[in-house]
């Protein structure tokens, strides 16, 4: 019976083997006529209280041309376990977090742009439990309790002075919170070696589900700076890229009487291109707090999140972005997300 298990896993990891050798086989075959683009990777902080108020992603400062149509597929998994109790305050958050976005943006004019954001959400207990728990154990990582839990179980909970403020423990998915982004090209020089300069604004539609924890029930408006300059990194051709800008954030259904009306949010991050076909990426995403009124980091604090990245070429029109996202401030964002984004071009 061993031996025979041990052929079926063999023959297991040789098809898979077979598959991955060729995928790649086919995509190097397809033909290229121009250099990978080197844009930033789409990152935002997916805990279960900031997915919530459509915090802007970094978004690519180069302007599409008109009539041109960019299609956009991110598909992302968040891992959360944080836990905290004090005196004043209770908070669990053991679960997973899918955000699947759909994006289209389109020149209206030479220099102006327009996007829609459509997101879909989804909460549950996940399947990435035991897998993290493995890999904390093998690089000798703190757990931080969660093998201490069940695996795979799903709780939001928050609590202050003896006041639930959030329980969710139920699986939910639905429709998020939809954008309208607008972008205007700048032909001021402020960066050296600058490529674009873009001013973006955004408004957030309440298109989600606060029961569902998929929107928050308010709009949203934000505003912000970002741009791109060439570099070279070990002699090989790079791109370093940058934003900054701010949110007005109307009440919502979400905490409330603890949340902030204006929050700030920037980013940086550089590429390298190792070949014509692959790009290598670091990136920091951060923001300040939504919420006031609380000791604990998941609630009230700044975060700061490290993607490690790059994008994989398939042809002119199509490429892939690949990220795995750390969070340096720990507990103010997930655990980890695993980012892809398919990009096309029309």
């Amino acid at each position: 019976m061993s031996n025979s298990r041990a052929n079926l896993t063999a023959r297991f990891f040789c098809r898979q083997k077979c598959v991955a050798i060729s995928l790649v086989s086919l995509i190097l075959q397809i033909p290229l006529v121009s250099a990978q683009q080197i844009h930033p990777l789409s990152i935002t902080n997916t805990s279960p209280v900031i997915l919530v108020h459509g915090l802007p992603n970094s978004r690519n400062p180069a302007i599409t041309g008109k009539d041109d149509v960019v299609f956009g597929l991110d598909y992302e998994i968040a891992s959360h376990f944080t836990h905290a109790d004090s005196t004043d305050e209770q908070l669990l958050f053991d679960g997973e977090t899918t955000r699947v976005m759909l994006s289209l943006k389109t020149g209206l004019s030479d220099g102006v742009e327009v996007e829609f954001q459509i997101p879909y959400i989804s909460h549950d207990g996940g399947f990435l439990d035991s897998f993290i728990i493995d890999w904390h154990n093998f690089f000798g990582l703190p757990q931080n309790g969660r093998d201490q839990v069940p695996n795979n179980q799903l709780e939001y909970y928050y609590a202050k002075n003896g006041v639930v403020k959030l329980d969710f423990q139920e699986s939910a998915s639905g429709l998020g919170d939809s954008q309208i982004i607008f972008a205007f090209k700048s032909d001021r020089k402020w960066l050296p070696k600058q490529n674009n300069l873009t001013f973006k604004t955004a408004l957030k539609l309440p298109t989600g589900d606060s029961v569902k924890l998929t929107g928050n029930g308010a709009y949203a408006i934000s505003a912000w700076l970002t741009g791109d300059m060439q570099t070279n990194w070990f002699s090989k051709e790079g791109l370093t890229y940058l934003n900054l800008g701010a949110m007005w954030l109307p009440e919502g259904e979400i905490l409330a009487d603890q949340q902030n009306f204006w929050v700030w949010f920037g980013g940086i991050g550089s590429g390298i291109k190792l070949s014509e076909r692959i790009v290598l990426q670091l990136q920091l995403d951060t923001h300040s707090p939504f919420y006031h009124s609380s000791n604990l980091v998941e609630i009230d604090s700044y975060a700061l999140q490290l993607t490690i990245g790059g994008n994989v070429k398939f042809s002119n029109s199509w490429n892939l972005d690949i990220g795995v996202v750390e969070d340096l401030i720990v507990h103010a964002s997930p655990d980890v997300i695993f980012h892809l984004r398919l990009n096309g071009r029309f």
